[in-house]
């Protein structure tokens, strides 16, 4: 199940780079025609060509985010598996130590009886 969770991701962060790079040149693309309607004096043309800029921008911004959230899940998800383990060993190795005292404790009693 984790090598599935952690496996996947890597192949789509290239993905979201691609995408994050388009997003890019499409708000550099968007500049590039606004100047050109400004130099046409075609104002409006120009206002809207920004307005795809900066709806673009926002979508490169909500995407970072969406990356940065899901590698802190990916960590927490880490962590919580470490912690998972330990504790495994902590109880395998409470219950071997209750064997061993289990054990002294007859011993104990068939020596000294």
């Amino acid at each position: 199940m984790f090598t599935r969770l952690f496996r996947k991701p890597k192949k789509k962060e290239t993905d979201t780079l691609q995408t994050l790079e388009k997003l890019n040149e499409r708000a550099a693309q968007e500049v590039e025609i606004a100047k050109e309607f400004t130099r046409a004096k075609n104002k409006r043309a120009a206002m809207l060509c920004l307005k795809r800029k900066s709806v673009y921008e926002q979508q490169v911004e909500q995407l970072g985010n969406y990356q940065l959230r899901i590698h802190d899940q990916m960590i927490m998800l880490e962590g919580s598996k470490a912690t998972t383990e330990t504790l495994d060993a902590l109880r395998s190795g409470a219950s071997a130590m209750k064997a061993m005292q289990k054990a002294t404790y007859v011993f104990i009693y068939l020596v000294y009886d």
